[in-house]
C-alpha cells in the first residue's frame, strides 16, 4: 500500500509541476502580448508572491484532480469532473484573498493563467484516466501509466 501511495504522490507532484510551469509560461505570454499591443516595454519578471501562490495552488489543484479521479470509483466521469471543477473554483477564489499580492491587474492575469493551465492539464489527465479505465478496467491517476 505504501508503494501505491508513494507513486500517487509522485504523480501529484509531477502534475502540479506541469500546472505551475504552464501558469508561469501563460502569464509571461499574456503580459508580453498586452505589452506588445499597448507599445509598453515588457520586463520578464514575476513577483515572488505570485510564484509562492502558484506553487501552492498547483499542488492543491493536482491533488484535487488525483483524489477526485483516483478515489471516487463509482461516479460517472461528468459527475467527477463537475465536483473537481467546483472544488478548484473555490480553491482559486480563496487564493484571490491572499493579502501578499497587492497588484490587482497583475493578480487577475495570474489567476486567469492559473485557471487556464490547471483546467488544461487537469482535463487532459482526467480524460486519459477515463480512457485508461475503459481500456484496462483499472483506475489510475499515475501519469506514466496513462497512454
Amino acid at each position: 500500500m505504501k508503494k501505491i501511495t508513494k507513486e500517487m504522490e509522485l504523480s501529484i507532484k509531477a502534475l502540479g509541476a506541469a500546472m505551475f510551469m504552464g501558469t508561469v509560461c501563460l502569464h509571461i505570454a499574456i503580459v508580453a502580448l498586452f505589452a506588445f499591443i499597448s507599445g509598453d516595454n515588457f520586463y520578464y519578471h514575476i513577483s515572488f508572491a505570485f510564484l509562492i501562490q502558484g506553487m501552492i495552488a498547483s499542488m492543491l489543484a493536482s491533488a484535487t484532480w488525483a483524489l477526485c479521479f483516483g478515489s471516487t470509483k463509482s461516479w460517472r466521469f461528468l459527475a467527477k469532473y463537475l465536483l473537481t471543477t467546483i472544488i478548484l473554483v473555490a480553491l482559486f477564489a480563496i487564493t484571490m484573498l491572499i493579502p501578499a499580492i497587492n497588484s490587482t491587474e497583475g493578480h487577475f492575469i495570474w489567476i486567469v493563467s492559473g485557471l487556464i493551465s490547471t483546467f488544461a492539464f487537469g482535463t487532459a489527465v482526467a480524460v486519459l484516466s477515463d480512457k485508461h479505465f475503459k481500456k484496462t478496467g483499472s483506475r489510475s491517476v499515475l501519469l506514466w501509466e496513462l497512454n
